[in-house]
């Protein structure tokens, strides 16, 4: 199954918002930080293009490295009802998943 092609900006945006929002929401300074990387990676990078799939493999894969979570963590997709209930508890600390 093939994706559609997206310059890289447009990827990084949506890694953003999908991923590193819905797992690092209540940490501002790291998502911060990470927005940052992201944006420099984009700016480096102009004129690459994938699809978001490919995106996600390279991040998951550690090709990537911004993103500080534990490897199963950081590779996890997390659905709206998942993040609400996170957002929910005032325990969630994502840096203590395996």
């Amino acid at each position: 199954m093939t994706g559609t092609i997206y310059p890289i900006q447009r990827i990084v945006n949506w890694y953003f918002g999908n991923f590193c929002s819905r797992k690092c929401f209540n940490k501002d300074g790291r998502l911060r930080e990470c927005y940052e990387k992201l944006q420099k990676f984009a700016e480096l990078n102009k004129n690459l293009t994938m699809t978001c799939r490919q995106f996600k493999a390279m991040f998951d894969a550690g090709h990537i490295k911004i993103c500080m979570l534990k490897h199963d963590f950081r590779r996890k997709t997390v659905g709206w009802y998942q993040f609400e209930e996170w957002t929910r508890n005032p325990a969630f600390d994502a840096d203590k998943f395996e």
